[in-house]
């Protein structure tokens, strides 16, 4: 039996926008604000072949002024046909193995949210605000019991 890596994942993944919250919000002129992300990713279904995340991304403004957004994406990832002989993803270490692979295994979420993010924040009258679209170093990693 082959240890489980993420390059086994096969390149079709599975994701669509669950959830958006937009706000915005007055702002006085000449206001200092520093602009966060705060990303969260949940292991929602572990199968034998293939991992459901829910990638969330939060835009975190102090002080709290500008605007409010946050957005969340489905994610699954399945392994590929032609890796037959693998272990049974319910067999892993599931939160040692998303946290190790974090990027391979969600950038297509975060890809998503990055641009979801610029299109709004544009289409409201201000400039297009950029996030990464990778997860961020402190992203919050876990497995939903």
């Amino acid at each position: 039996m082959n240890e489980v890596n993420a390059k086994m994942f096969n390149g079709r993944t599975e994701a669509r926008l669950i959830k958006i919250r937009y706000d915005v919000m007055p702002i006085a002129m000449n206001t200092t604000v520093n602009i966060s992300n705060e990303d969260e990713i949940v292991v929602t279904r572990v199968d034998d072949r293939a991992l459901s995340f829910e990638v969330t991304r939060n835009i975190v403004v102090n002080p709290k002024s500008l605007f409010e957004i946050s957005a969340t994406c489905y994610l699954r990832r399945s392994i590929g046909e032609q890796f037959q002989d693998i272990e049974s993803l319910k067999n892993i270490d599931v939160q040692k193995f998303v946290s190790e692979n974090l990027s391979d295994l969600t950038n297509i979420g975060f890809c998503n949210l990055a641009y979801i993010f610029g299109s709004m924040t544009c289409a409201f009258g201000g400039t297009p605000l950029l996030t990464p679209p990778t997860p961020m170093k402190n992203a919050v990693v876990r497995v939903k019991d």
